[in-house]
């Protein structure tokens, strides 16, 4: 018994140290990480002799510098005409010293041209590979994306990577763009209840203006209005500075063709119907008198309540909206004293004011998706699909055909807290 356990053990540690030998041994094959080139960014085109031109943002191995000549010195960028995505990485890998990774990509930049002709094929290619994560942000880019990926600087981060994450995560508190990833828009380009967005990106400038005019300029649709500042869209804020990427505004797609887009108060209006508004900041009249405008800070107060009725076959879609408002400006006359602004009646002629304001607003807004779009960003199918008894029925109604048949109905219901310069 005791030479029966006598060999157990050994046998123990000799499978022990087989183990062990066996996992070291693929150390060194074609994945070693040392062997890898990491893609932190992907850019689809369209090219001129093929129907792709596919270029990738790599980040030099073992580089922390931050500063802006030298994140320019990091930022490698290699473009390939090929016929497809999967084709141009293999040219990059006969290329390149080191395999191609997807693993790390943090964005996917299509230019405009491309979008406009469609991009379903390259969706599902992504999604179909094993590497590539489905959380990749999706921007549209106004300018070439070749020229967006040369133009990312990361002048205030060490890594490309990270400069890309926290540059889109503005979205949260501004408001000007949405945080769009490829899984979702993926998962509404097949949804049968809406249509999807991008981020729409460019960048800033002097002949942006000039690289495309295939979709309507929503920043000229309120160029005159209060919220001016809020009214751009990606490559058009007067922002000085040399040549960088800004995202700014939404790219509206139907199917998986672009076919407009939003600028920045137009986003803010879409995440506030759409219930994903977080905080953001616009002006208002001031009802007062004492200033023209009065900026505020919005957040939902409650989820927003849509509803859609048949009235004759076409939609009719209700939106119920309510806001938290504070106000963030004043005049130097209102900040004398609180009772100028936060009297019970100046309040609620604010309140009233605000609701008005955006009610109308919001109205246009919709109506833009429905008769200039045919596009339903918004989700409201899902709130139609309940009166049709089988999915065939409602297949057959085609929603996303009949959304550009919708009338609308906003209301908004604003509360206004004290701002926190009168506390």
């Amino acid at each position: 018994m005791k030479i029966l356990t006598h060999f157990r053990k050994i046998a123990i540690i000799f499978l022990s140290i087989f183990i062990v030998l066996f996992a070291l041994s693929g150390a060194y094959n074609t994945q070693n990480i040392d062997r890898l080139a990491y893609v932190i960014a992907l850019g689809l085109d369209v090219g001129e002799n093929e129907p792709l031109k596919l270029s990738i943002q790599l980040s030099r191995p073992g580089s922390t510098k931050s500063s802006s000549d030298q994140s320019s010195d990091n930022n490698i960028v290699n473009s390939v005409e090929c016929s497809s995505i999967e084709s141009g990485l293999n040219l990059f890998d006969s290329y390149i010293s080191r395999k191609i990774n997807l693993s790390h990509c943090k964005v996917v930049v299509i230019s405009e041209e491309l979008a406009s002709k469609g991009v379903s094929d390259y969706a599902y290619t992504l999604l179909n590979s094993v590497e590539m994560s489905p959380h990749a942000n999706v921007i549209i880019s106004k300018s070439p994306s070749e020229k967006f990926l040369n133009s990312s600087q990361p002048i205030l981060e060490s890594l490309a990577s990270n400069y890309y994450e926290i540059a889109l995560s503005s979205s949260e508190y501004t408001g000007l763009t949405q945080n769009v990833t490829l899984i979702k828009f993926f998962s509404d380009y097949v949804d049968t209840f809406r249509n999807p967005v991008a981020i729409l990106g460019a960048v800033n400038s002097k002949d942006t203006n000039s690289l495309s005019n295939s979709t309507t300029n929503a920043s000229t649709d309120m160029a005159s209005d209060i919220n001016k500042d809020s009214s751009y869209v990606a490559g058009q804020t007067p922002i000085s500075s040399k040549d960088n990427i800004e995202n700014m505004g939404l790219a509206v797609f139907n199917g998986d063709k672009l076919v407009g887009e939003l600028n920045g108060l137009e986003s803010i209006f879409h995440l506030i119907v759409s219930n994903q508004l977080k905080s953001c900041n616009i002006s208002i009249p001031n009802p007062l008198g004492d200033s023209d405008s009065i900026d505020v800070n919005l957040s939902l107060k409650s989820s927003t309540k849509n509803n859609v009725q048949f009235v004759n076959g076409s939609p009719y879609i209700t939106s119920n909206i309510q806001l938290n408002i504070k106000i963030l400006s004043a005049t130097e006359q209102s900040s004398k004293s609180d009772s100028d602004y936060f009297s019970d009646e100046n309040m609620k002629q604010i309140e009233e004011a605000c609701n008005k304001y955006l009610s109308e607003n919001i109205t246009n807004y919709l109506y833009k998706t429905s008769k200039e779009y045919h596009s339903d960003i918004d989700g409201f199918g899902k709130h139609a699909v309940k009166y049709f008894l089988t999915m065939q029925e409602w297949n057959d109604y085609n929603w996303l055909d009949n959304y550009k048949n919708s009338t609308f109905n906003v209301t908004v219901d604003s509360t206004l807290k004290s701002g926190y310069t009168f506390l």
